[in-house]
């Protein structure tokens, strides 16, 4: 790469011939836009007298990242927000050489979501990419101390509100950061993603519930047991491994309905119900800080149209009287995330029957499979989203999940099979079993962690639960560069495109002749 030098009291002319030269030969697209933005930052960085010129390593840090044009206006974004006590500091770390430079400037480069969490917040910056703080996943336990210290005399759900938006934002940064910098493998990245989902149901149905007890009273049954509640988690929140950007499918348990609140009798029916309406808006409602999550409780009994929360009788009822087959299916996921284990543990104690029974025309079940990933394929395909749909299209992560949980349906009940909530032990578990080969299991294995890389950064760009790679050819290349699958010279992300898609369709395509094989194969036994 050219190394770049220039005048910086040029800065506040227009961009010299030579100058736009270089600029082009580091990846900008649009000299004259990087050349004004460079002068507006000198305009903040000058009157602050810090020793030499660092705007020859500046833009050589943006210009190796994976979009050049786009770091810079980040960087811009920063250098304008932040304090005169801050600027020294962050312009040490993009300036000097060294991973926490990279591991920044590759944020800035390619997710203006993220990039909007550190303009927001340059102190959290400075904390984290002023060391090694970002090389290393945080535990499930430093990640709950973490939350009781910024809820520390919170006694309500309106003071809860910005202190668990601000710590799932930070981190999930810090995941995001581990995960593009290649700190921490992709299984360990989904169960962290997870606990953060946990740990955020877990302080929300402890703030929620004191406010209500100190209206009602805590509720109790028969007058001296305590009455309890769970959160139950679904999906990929249930299986843990949940998505960058994913929503969060919850069901809502209780233990019985005829109890009672021990200060003015409020029924549990009644208590429960407000408690559920309570965490979901904590959790969901759309403040000027975002929300934490987007709550999902379509798979409660009727859906929209039921009850938000049941009691433990109320779930068994309901699925032994009206339960469906993709309400079996959906079940295999359910995990006590929040709440009170002990109901937890009681409510798939009552509902394990129900979704491992054995029976002897259970093959049908993957036929029910079959014909809802066509209906799916059908819907794709008239939108023609097909070909670029990381989770939906053909060879996708939804076969991967609907070969795992198609077997576990059909044979786990007669069987005995344990209780396998996670796609790729489940998928050891059936080439141990003799129902795929230990290559068709090591290719899905592949191919899921490929696929759930993929959609993590397609939704890390933007903060949205989308699963489609960009059409666009500039937006293909930065994302190819968030994989790992191009260089930082021009000619290196220009190629990046078709190595990311090359690597894609040869995935899907081995899930979908593995999916073809093992499903209608077993289809016929």
């Amino acid at each position: 790469m050219t190394t770049l030098s220039f005048d910086r009291i040029a800065l506040s002319s227009p961009v010299p011939d030579e100058v736009s030269g270089h600029l082009r030969s580091f990846g900008f697209s649009d000299p004259a836009d990087a050349w004004h933005l460079l002068g507006q930052i000198d305009g903040r960085v000058a009157p602050l007298a810090l020793p030499g010129n660092p705007f020859p390593a500046l833009v050589e840090a943006a210009g190796a990242s994976i979009q050049p044009d786009r770091a810079l206006i980040n960087l811009h974004a920063l250098v304008t927000r932040s304090s005169e006590e801050q600027i020294p500091s962050l312009m040490k770390i993009v300036t000097e050489p060294s991973a926490s430079r990279d591991a920044l400037l590759t944020i800035l480069s390619s997710s203006p979501y993220l990039s909007n969490v550190l303009v927001q917040d340059v102190g959290f910056l400075l904390d984290t990419f002023g060391g090694d703080a970002w090389r290393t996943l945080q535990s499930a336990e430093e990640l709950d101390a973490e939350l009781a210290g910024m809820l520390q005399g919170v006694s309500s759900p309106d003071e809860a509100m910005k202190p668990l938006r601000t710590f799932k934002k930070r981190s999930y940064l810090r995941i995001a950061v581990c995960d593009l910098m290649k700190q921490s493998g992709t299984p360990a990245v989904l169960e962290r993603l997870t606990d953060v989902a946990d740990l955020c149901l877990q302080a929300a149905h402890d703030v929620c519930g004191m406010k209500l007890e100190a209206r009602h009273g805590r509720p109790m049954l028969d007058g001296s047991k305590p009455s309890g509640f769970a959160v139950i988690g679904m999906g990929k929140l249930g299986g843990r491994d949940l998505n960058f950007s994913s929503d969060i499918d919850l069901l809502y348990v209780y233990d019985a309905t005829d109890g009672r609140t021990a200060k003015d009798g409020t029924s549990t029916y009644e208590f429960y119900p407000k408690l559920a309406r309570a965490i979901t808006d904590l959790i969901s409602r759309l403040t000027p800080d975002g929300q934490v999550f987007r709550v999902d409780l379509r798979l409660r009994p009727e859906g929209r149209a039921g009850d938000i929360a049941n009691s433990i009788e109320g779930y068994r009822w309901h699925y032994e009287i009206q339960g469906q087959a993709w309400q079996r299916q959906a079940l295999l996921k359910a995990r006590c995330s929040a709440g009170s284990r002990e109901v937890g543990g009681r409510f798939l104690d009552t509902i394990q029957p129900f979704v491992f029974y054995p029976a002897l025309d259970q093959p049908l079940i993957l036929e029910d499979i079959n014909h809802m990933r066509e209906r799916i394929a059908k819907a794709l395909l008239e939108r023609g989203s097909d070909d670029y749909h990381v989770k939906l299209g053909k060879g996708g992560i939804r076969d991967i999940e609907f070969i795992a949980q198609g077997f576990q349906l059909v044979y786990g009940g007669f069987q005995g099979w344990p209780w396998e909530r996670g796609t790729r032990n489940m998928l050891a578990s059936l080439a141990e079993k003799g129902y795929l080969s230990e290559e068709e299991a090591a290719d899905l294995d592949d191919a899921y962690l490929f696929l759930r890389d993929l959609e993590n950064r397609i939704q890390m760009t933007s903060g949205q639960q989308t699963h489609e790679i960009p059409k666009e050819r500039a937006a293909q290349a930065v994302l190819a560069g968030m994989m790992g699958l191009s260089g930082t010279t021009p000619e290196a992300r220009e190629a990046g495109p078709d190595r990311m898609l090359s690597a894609y369709a040869g995935h899907t395509a081995r899930v979908h002749q593995i999916y073809d094989r093992v499903f209608h194969s077993a289809m016929e036994m």
